[in-house]
């Protein structure tokens, strides 16, 4: 399926009704529970090989998404599978 991607204008709109508080992610039906807040994130410093991150930017760019996002998006996804490993590990040792 592929998905329109946003006019510059659009976007534009799109982040002034969030800095004006006019979206908020609970008007979101299919939003992950897990979102991160900017005021819950913490800024860090990370060395990525430059072919690594030039790979990243591709796939970002391919998905119309930021290479930080995308890679937030993995982790995020990653953890997940990590926690349902480790639940899963525990209820069978019960």
């Amino acid at each position: 399926m592929t998905q329109k991607r946003m006019t510059g204008q659009e976007l534009a709109e799109e982040a002034r009704r969030w800095d004006s508080r006019e979206l908020t992610l609970v008007e979101w039906e299919d939003a992950p529970d897990a979102v991160p807040r900017a005021k819950a994130s913490e800024a860090i410093s990370l060395r990525i090989p430059t072919p690594m991150l030039a790979v990243l930017k591709e796939f970002a760019r391919r998905e119309g998404i930021g290479y930080q996002v995308l890679i937030k998006r993995w982790l995020d996804e990653r953890i997940r599978q990590q926690c349902q490993r480790q639940e899963s590990a525990s209820t069978e040792a019960l």
